[in-house]
């Protein structure tokens, strides 16, 4: 027991030495954007607009994907960039295409860096599931994905950054609220045996509460988004969150599972199926 001390004394030390090192690294002055540029999938609303718009205003030359180029989202950024329309060039990129996935590897070749940086967008969601599933397991993928990306990148020099927010769906509109009439019609009349009307109103309205409690600043999110492209040591992850969200990660990291089970199913419904 004694023998370890030693060992964990010097282990400790050399923690404090790197985050020290890392601190100094992080007050050094950013990078400059002019010569810069950055592609953005997403960018028709927002976090992927909301980017865009301040990478521009910043000096970057900007690539934004847009799901429809002449939809109202698209011609809504190029206005707002129209002070320096040169540097914003807005192209069909649909990540479900293989084609414009294509068109747009080809355009990042031809422009941008052979060493730059990777930022995703995950969420706090990739911890925990409140009913999302499906959102929930995309965002699980991300993370690991992101955490062998950054790995194999490092020895290319290329920083791979995770942006994780809390609720801001106040601020992206990600979802529109939801109707539980809507939803009840949309089931299967098997499904409407298994879930009754009142379960489906609570859990409407258990959705429709999150989502009007969402942050209403998206800013704040894009500042994340931002040091991950111009800090000269980017952190791997930023999370961008509530104290009770940030609460509610750490105890689904450190508790064990019995426990997250049982706290998430009494928040999600108290409606009991027959």
């Amino acid at each position: 027991m004694w023998a370890a001390a030693p060992l964990l004394l010097l282990f400790l030390l050399l923690l404090l030495l790197l985050l020290l090192a890392r601190r100094w690294r992080r007050r050094a002055a950013p990078l400059e954007p002019a010569g810069r540029a950055v592609l953005i999938t997403g960018c028709d609303s927002g976090f992927g607009h909301l980017l865009a718009l301040r990478l521009h205003r910043l000096g970057f030359t900007v690539f934004a994907g847009c799901l429809c180029p002449g939809g109202e989202g698209a011609r809504r950024l190029q206005r707002e960039a129209a002070a320096g329309s040169g540097r914003l060039r807005v192209l069909r990129l649909d990540v479900t295409r293989a084609r414009d996935v294509l068109a747009a590897k080809e355009l990042v070749l031809s422009h941008l860096p052979e060493r730059g940086r990777i930022v995703f967008m995950s969420s706090i969601i990739a911890y925990f599931s409140l009913g999302n599933g499906i959102y929930s397991m995309t965002k699980a993928a991300i993370e690991r994905f992101c955490d062998a990306l950054r790995l194999e990148m490092k020895k290319f020099g290329v920083r791979v950054c995770i942006i994780q927010p809390g609720n801001y769906a106040r601020s992206t509109k990600i979802q529109p609220p939801v109707s539980a009439e809507e939803i009840w019609n949309e089931l299967s009349e098997d499904e409407k045996a298994v879930y009754s009307k009142e379960y489906i109103q609570e859990r409407a309205n258990f959705f429709n509460s999150i989502l009007s409690e969402g942050s209403a600043n998206g800013n704040e999110v894009v500042d994340a988004m931002v040091d991950a492209l111009m800090s000269p040591a980017p952190k791997a992850r930023y999370m961008v969150a509530k104290l009770k969200e940030k609460a509610l990660v750490f105890v689904c990291a450190l508790f064990p599972t019995v426990v997250m089970d049982s706290v998430l199913s009494y928040a999600l419904s108290k409606v009991k199926l027959a």
